[in-house]
């Protein structure tokens, strides 16, 4: 297996990739997607995609799945993301022109809340259709067929399909049943704990693969934070590897594939390795382990064709895009988009075929009536790409926005009367929420008053637990209070604690109030109660006690110490209390219940399950809230380059190592001189590993304030190791914002200009301290006092030796215009003869495109008189499958579906679920099945040889 960020790669944060350029980008990964492929690798690609509505990292969670569906105000900007992808299926061909089959895992990990398309950030619902409008544009829009199509939730999730289930897209969009998790505990001598869980979930997967008739695979493990393999600490078990061998091949023995994350290396605390490498402590384990079987690892002599899987015909579906089940609407006017899918459009039955506009006149039916006694329906008009659109007036319905709740059900026949269902096999019925949110008081944390359990859940992510352990009950306050909730934990499912967290977006203030007050019924069991929020990346926590059982409300002060406390792990933060500065921008609330007898290992032998009751979780205590001291600001001047360092100024060696030697190690560093005359700092440490050098700079007025500065530049001399070379910037506040450059052959030897951007570059983020803003990136408030610029070496490469040189280091504007010469203003010109208006760009709502690019070729029934038929395209040769990787100007929006030759040809040729071409069936799906086939025969010899 090969795998690649595409998501990283195509906005050049990650290599291949380089700049900006999206295109060139794509050309990288499918030059590097085709060697993998000339070697024999199956490759696989997933995407950290930044939020497409800030532009910030793939972890800011500022919410936006909503708006990245048909017609909504990021679409577009969605769908030049896809069109990288898209290019990246084209450009991956082997020599004969064929397209090389992938395993695209968009939208990963989503049952946790660390990405932006994770849960509490989006519905299910949202989740569900922005996976398979993914696909629906990949292959319907961009004609990519050469993808298979991965589902990967992240663990535990105790077994429980439903849970898996939960935001599942649907056979026709899915055809790798995934799943991710992490071993992060150090504390257990072997993998056995971390395994129990992990083998329950694979199992469970196992069984829903093979009654759905998808692969399944292990598509993300390894060990991760103490528990990852490092260069200078001991490695607790050692036979990790084997050990979760043998536990897939006993219990999910068709799982057809494990993928670890990559070894990137890194440099201090960012180190990152998921398996050993040579010279590791744990090398000899893992290259046993590798040469265990010649069953084990994949190659072309080890996979049996004889057990392809069957894949079941389709018989196509129909769904309401937009609105999603669960939004609120708040205007009158209600755009509706439904999209039909694996059917070819014309055996859809319209009321009428001569002609466009085709229209369906009862397409959408309501569960209300109008002033007739009829159910008020939406006619639906066909515009493209399967799409069926429609617009509800309600006023003049006479439904008002009311805060009721309007149901609405796609009626879509095919003209022998089948009635097309949902994805899921239902009516496709969803229920949207009509007018604005009732106002909640803005001291409410939470009242849990929520209609129902997936409104619930869609506000709250588990956090070592599952949604099903936190659910609505009847409030024992009283009928009056209406609901709260019900925390279950387990830890016999769970190990070592249950948690359920709730962001907010935008961050609230809470400065107003004094403390927190809270109903909650305790079990008795004695185990840790923990009350948590963030406020302004500082976590507290408090600890209520679960000693009695009698229901109560409690309240805690925010100027307690003793009841608020910064989380044991927040280090870099103990010892604060919740000023009324922090509480300003509180991000985010939780409630963890911890295995007191795994903390306090007393042996007092506390229950294994239990169940908390809580509800009207509120602000009180009211005060001025916190103001901002404004600063008096002067108009700035525009920013001018700062030269950090040019290294001309320096008579010796020592001279530089006086200036570099802030974190002492200056032996790494000489001053050397070019034939011209130029001189530069040379770093060479020949035994490698991570090893800084510093400048100071804080109290240096001509370099310390970098406010307006867009880049910092430098030239660097590679010499081609593989290793890498590091910068870190200090600022005043103690924040450190680290960048690595890796030294390899990607770029050239000798010397290179290198231009890093400052402000809100994903490549360049807060690596110390280690609080909630570490990985984030840097803001314009963090240039305005810069402390001191470390230079380092670090080994990523079986050769520990680190040598680089560096010179002319800059920081600049970001606009580079360095001309004093304003430009002339052009003159006016004539205005140009009226043309034919162009064609209407339709790239944010595809669910709007032009039905005469995409004609209907209604189907021919046997009691219809013959039409003339269109001279149909000839079929490829079998020796040279077409794979829809580039599309001619008459192929271009074809149904789904439709490919180029006729639609019986179309239905027989797509086999797997998601419309992959054969080829890419037979060379990906049978080999990647057969490949836990081989696995599991590879155990069966195993156990005869005991």
């Amino acid at each position: 297996m090969f795998g690649w960020d595409a998501g990283l790669v195509l906005e050049g944060r990650e290599k291949p990739g380089s700049g900006s350029d999206q295109n060139a980008n794509a050309a990288l990964l499918a030059d590097e997607i085709v060697k993998a492929d000339e070697l024999g690798a199956i490759v696989t690609l997933s995407a950290h995609w930044s939020n497409p509505k800030t532009g910030g990292n793939y972890d800011d969670t500022t919410r936006v799945v909503a708006d990245l569906l048909p017609g909504g105000a990021y679409s577009a900007k969605f769908n030049t993301m896809l069109d990288g992808i898209a290019k990246v299926a084209e450009e991956s061909k082997r020599a004969d022109g064929t397209q090389i089959p992938i395993i695209f895992r968009p939208l990963h990990e989503n049952t946790g809340n660390w990405f932006w398309w994770g849960a509490t950030h989006a519905t299910a619902d949202e989740y569900k259709e922005l996976f398979r409008y993914t696909v629906n544009y990949l292959r319907d829009i961009k004609g990519v067929h050469n993808f298979l199509y991965a589902y990967s939730p992240g663990g535990t999730l105790d077994g429980n399909a439903n849970a898996y289930l939960k935001t599942y897209p649907g056979d026709g969009y899915v055809d790798v049943l995934g799943y991710d998790t992490y071993d992060s505990d150090n504390e257990k001598d072997d993998a056995s704990a971390w395994l129990a869980p992990v083998m329950k979930d694979m199992k469970m997967i196992n069984d829903q693969a093979t009654e759905r008739g998808k692969i399944v695979a292990f598509t993300e493990f390894g060990r991760s934070g103490a528990r990852g393999y490092k260069k200078d600490t001991e490695t607790k078990d050692k036979q990790f590897f084997s050990e979760l061998r043998d536990a897939l091949a006993q219990n999910a023995p068709n799982t057809a594939y494990m993928m670890t994350w990559a070894n990137f290396g890194g440099s201090g605390d960012n180190f990152q390795a998921y398996t050993p490498w040579k010279g590791q402590d744990a090398e000899p384990e893992f290259v046993e382990f590798a040469n265990s079987s010649d069953k084990l690892m994949a190659s072309a002599s080890n996979v049996d064709y004889s057990h392809a899987p069957a894949v079941a015909a389709k018989t196509g579906t129909a769904r309401i895009v937009t609105p999603t089940n669960g939004s609120r609407v708040t205007s009158n006017e209600i755009a509706i988009r439904v999209k039909v899918d694996d059917v070819n459009m014309g055996k859809v039955k319209f009321d009428n075929t001569d002609k466009a506009p085709y229209v369906i006149s009862n397409g959408i039916v309501t569960d209300r009536k109008d002033a007739d006694g009829n159910a008020v329906t939406v006619p639906l008009t066909y515009t493209c790409n399967g799409y069926l659109t429609g617009t509800l007036d309600l006023a003049k319905a006479g439904i008002a926005l009311d805060n009721g709740t309007l149901k609405l059900t796609p009626q879509i026949a095919l003209n022998d009367g089948t009635l097309l269902k949902s994805p899921e096999g239902t009516d496709g019925t969803v229920e949207i929420k009509l007018g604005e949110a009732p106002a909640v008081a803005e001291n409410v944390i939470d009242d849990f008053d929520y209609d129902n359990d997936d409104e619930l859940n869609a506000a709250y992510a588990p956090n070592n637990g599952k949604s099903d352990f936190f659910t609505l009950v009847a409030s024992p306050e009283g009928a009056e209070y209406g609901n709260a909730v019900n925390l279950h934990y387990d830890y016999n499912a769970n190990p070592g604690y249950t948690g359920y967290a709730r962001s907010f977006d935008p961050k609230r203030d809470w400065s107003k109030y004094t403390g927190i007050s809270m109903f909650y019924k305790p079990d008795g069991s004695d185990h840790k109660l923990v009350i948590q929020m963030n406020a302004n990346g500082v976590t507290f926590e408090a600890y209520p006690s679960l000693k009695g059982t009698e229901a109560q409300t409690i309240e805690l002060p925010f100027d307690d110490p003793d009841v608020w406390k910064v989380a044991s792990w927040d280090t870099t933060n103990a010892g604060k209390t919740p000023s009324q500065q922090l509480l300003s921008k509180v991000g985010s609330f939780a409630i963890y219940v911890n295995d007191n007898d795994n903390e306090l290992h007393d042996g007092a032998g506390r229950p294994r399950t239990g169940d908390i009751v809580f509800d009207s979780i509120k602000l009180v205590g009211e005060r001025d809230p916190y103001v901002p001291e404004e600063q008096p600001s002067e108009p700035s001047e525009p920013a001018e380059p700062i030269t950090l360092d040019d290294f001309e100024s320096y008579a010796d060696t020592a001279a530089l190592q006086d200036a570099w030697g802030n974190r002492g190690h200056t032996e790494v560093l000489s001053l050397e001189t070019e034939a011209d005359g130029n001189k530069y700092m040379k770093y060479s440490h020949p035994e490698g590993g991570w090893y800084d050098v510093a400048t100071f700079i804080q109290n240096d007025a001509t370099r310390n304030n970098w406010t307006g500065e867009g880049k910092l530049t430098f030239r660097l001399k590679n010499n081609g190791s593989n290793n890498a070379m590091a910068i870190q910037i200090g600022t005043a506040d103690g924040k450190y914002f680290h960048v690595d450059q890796k030294l390899d052959s990607a770029m050239p030897q000798g010397w290179n200009n290198i231009e890093i951007d400052l402000v809100g570059n994903p490549s360049l983020t807060q690596s110390w301290p280690e609080d909630a803003n570490k990985g984030k990136t840097m803001k314009a408030d963090d240039l305005a006092l810069i402390k001191e610029i470390v230079v380092a070496g670090n080994t990523w490469a079986d050769d520990p030796a680190v040598e680089f040189g560096i010179d002319d280091l800059k920081v600049v504007p970001s606009d580079g215009n360095t001309s004093e010469t304003p430009s002339e203003p052009s003159e006016p010109t004539e205005p140009s003869e009226p043309t034919e208006p162009e064609t209407p760009d339709y790239s944010a709502d595809i669910a709007a495109g032009d039905p005469a690019t995409c004609p209907i070729n209604f189907a021919q029934d046997d009691n219809q008189e013959p039409t003339t038929p269109t001279t149909p395209v000839q079929p490829t040769e079998p020796s040279n499958p077409s794979t829809g990787g580039s599309n001619t100007a008459g192929e271009t929006n074809k149904p789904a579906g439709e490919t180029a030759s006729n639609a019986a040809a179309s239905e027989a040729s797509q086999v797997a679920s998601t419309g992959s071409s054969t080829a890419v069936v037979v060379a990906v799906a049978v080999a990647l099945v057969l490949a836990g086939a081989v696995t599991l025969a590879w155990a069966r010899q195993s156990r005869q040889h005991r």
